[in-house]
């Protein structure tokens, strides 16, 4: 587990950890430009995948499946973290991005229902759910590479590359969507231009394949293989001897999935319940999300050199603190400009929390199981904190009749969090009293005669 103390900043950064940051950035930039496409885009294939006499219902079915998504990242995060504990880090990542990549490149190819009948909505499913499976093990998966090949004193700093290509490539996504809406009409949009951004996803793919190619594994990986010290069954010795730290390590990503789950919601709530002009919201809403995927790597040098659970105890405190006025800023204004102003507030801490919380969450864990364990916890976070919280904001708009009703989910995540930070400390000395009294009974055991 991490000391989370700043390290002296006189390392100088190899050539090695330069490509392992690039590579990672990358990967995750076109892992979350695909992962997220299908959310942005469902309004105009679903009904050619889904049809039915209502379109709402078209709609509705296509969010169905773009959730399945997030049902498949568990299983992800459990097949690709066995290949990243027991074949390589590198391995895992060169699989996950392909996977990724295929998928969505098959989804802008695809046939619709007119022509495939029902072939085409169940492979439409499959294809998201492959998506799912690869997005699971990608973010943590990079995060633990990145860390295993930087030097100490900038590990945060590279390793926050990976969240800042996943702010990147899901606004980037959005960004693309904007512009073909803006410039190409809804039939046209209908006809062909919704696949657009799906195709391109097959050069993005290439271009990280190649990068993700050319590194070697992390020298954490190497030395597990020189020492011999791979574990057979990660997944089972994470769930049988670290169960406590993925407790905390799940808390920690509830408390940051949870709170940037959130902003997935806004869409919603300004063009659907503030019926707000659509097109302002989505160019203003994308526009937000380039703004504060840019904080990633202030936030990951701030934690360098302040460490992991200041920096989370801070910025969890801040969402809980800032979430009144920011909602009633969106809530009372249809300025783009303040909205703009609410959106990026938000969107600065969504982005602010991933470098301190993913790095924390990777080293809770020893290097045998790092990768399994830390994308177990993680996407105890995403399934039950991020994918939810649209859905949560929603339903408390409408129970509390309140605009400020989704800020008591903001301020419940975040107490979760700051809970999580808190016990990391206490849990990681029960673990190692645990493994010490352990290995005390293996030593005093008697040889048999």
């Amino acid at each position: 587990m991490s000391t989370d103390r700043p390290e002296p900043a006189t390392e100088k950064v190899p050539p090695a950890a330069r490509r392992a940051a690039v590579a990672g950035f990358a990967g995750t930039f076109i892992e979350y430009y695909d992962f997220a496409l299908y959310g942005v885009l469902t309004v105009y294939f679903a009904p050619l995948f889904f049809p039915s006499d209502n379109d709402a219902t078209s709609f509705l079915v296509g969010l169905g499946v773009f959730g399945a998504g997030f049902v498949a990242r568990p299983i992800g995060g459990i097949v690709f973290g066995r290949i990243g504990d027991r074949r390589g880090r590198r391995t895992a990542l060169m699989a996950t991005v392909i996977l990724m990549g295929t998928c969505s490149a098959v989804i802008g190819l695809l046939p619709t229902y007119e022509t495939l009948g029902m072939v085409a909505p169940i492979v439409l499913v499959l294809l998201r759910i492959g998506q799912g499976l690869s997005a699971g093990a990608e973010m943590l998966g990079s995060v633990t590479y990145v860390l295993e090949s930087a030097p100490r004193n900038k590990r945060i700093l590279l390793s926050s590359l990976t969240p800042f290509g996943a702010g990147l490539g899901g606004s980037s996504g959005a960004v693309l969507a904007a512009v073909l809406a803006l410039n190409v009409s809804a039939e046209s949009m209908t006809d062909f231009g919704w696949r657009i951004p799906f195709l391109v996803a097959a050069p993005l793919t290439l271009l990280a394949f190649l990068l993700r190619r050319r590194i070697e594994d992390s020298p954490e990986f190497a030395k597990m293989v020189r020492d011999n010290a791979i574990v057979h069954s990660p997944l089972a010795e994470t769930l049988r001897v670290h169960w406590r730290t993925v407790l905390v390590a799940g808390g920690i990503a509830i408390g940051v999935n949870g709170t940037a789950g959130v902003a997935q919601w806004f869409g919603v709530y300004l063009a659907g319940n503030r019926e707000l002009p659509t097109a302002t919201v989505l160019i203003t809403y994308a526009t937000a999300m380039v703004f504060g995927a840019l904080w990633v790597p202030l936030a990951g040098a701030l934690t360098d050199r302040f460490g992991q659970r200041r920096m989370l105890t801070v910025v969890l405190t801040l969402f809980i603190v800032a979430s009144v006025p920011i909602f009633w800023l969106l809530s009372a204004t249809d300025n783009p400009f303040l909205l703009f102003a609410g959106m990026a507030s938000y969107l600065v801490l969504t982005n602010m929390v991933m470098a301190p919380g993913f790095s924390f969450i990777a080293e809770l864990f020893p290097p045998a199981i790092r990768y399994t364990a830390s994308n177990f916890g993680q996407n105890i976070g995403t399934v039950l904190g991020g994918g939810t919280a649209p859905l949560v904001c929603g339903t408390l708009l409408l129970a509390t009749g309140s605009d400020f009703g989704p800020t008591l989910w903001i301020a419940g995540m975040g107490l979760i969090g700051l809970g999580a930070v808190a016990a990391a400390r206490r849990v990681a000395l029960v673990q190692r009293a645990d493994s010490l009294d352990a290995q005390s009974r293996t030593d005093t055991v008697p040889e048999a005669t």
